[in-house]
């Protein structure tokens, strides 16, 4: 079965929402600039309310590598999101515990034995433009794990999971309120989607 990651987790209800409603994965995102931003202080007591069985999942943009190294020790997060234009030997230096983002179409060859998967649509994307993405994504997921984002909400996550097959699929803006605040039913709608998906 697909994992589920609710990502952009800022308030404590938010993150029992996303645990009630069985997502797999819980992101917090380490980015400053960002309406959904976290710091190691803020974190800390949200990582902590998530269970053992949800993994935790901080997300970075070009970090100082040791930084990032520090709040994954010290919070303890079981996969560090490398969103930004990190090399090689950085994705390396976090070996299974990295997930190296990659937006498409992307130049040469993407990296990483875990990799996010995301498309700038700039607007509402056609049906087409999300097969042509769906259908991508499983062509790389035939040789490494994929974690599936971009435009996906409750409407259209099985489908996109039965076209690409996917390790996870990943939420942001389809499960909030507004940038930062999560709406509750909106969570519990994209998990149930994506739980529901059933792949022939």
């Amino acid at each position: 079965m697909t994992l589920v990651k609710i990502c952009g987790l800022t308030h404590a209800a938010d993150v029992d929402a996303a645990v009630e409603a069985g997502a797999d994965l819980a992101g917090f995102i380490f980015v400053d600039w960002s309406p959904r931003a976290v710091t190691l202080a803020t974190a800390r007591p949200l990582v902590e309310r998530v269970p053992d069985h949800v993994a935790t999942v901080g997300v970075f943009v070009d970090a100082d590598p040791d930084e990032v190294a520090r709040i994954a020790d010290e919070l303890a997060l079981d996969h560090v999101q490398l969103h930004g234009n990190e090399p090689p030997a950085v994705i390396d230096r976090f070996g299974a515990r990295a997930i190296k983002a990659h937006r498409l179409p992307v130049a040469g060859e993407l990296y990483g034995d875990t990799v996010l998967l995301d498309r700038a649509f700039h607007a509402t994307p056609s049906a087409d433009q999300l097969r042509e993405h769906w259908a991508t994504a499983r062509a790389v997921a035939e040789d490494r794990r994929v974690l599936l984002a971009g435009a996906l909400t409750s409407r259209n996550v099985a489908a996109a999971i039965v076209a690409a097959r996917p390790w996870a699929v990943d939420a942001v803006r389809a499960t909030e309120r507004s940038p930062g605040v999560k709406d509750h039913e909106l969570i519990a709608r994209f998990v149930r989607a994506a739980k529901e998906a059933r792949c022939p």
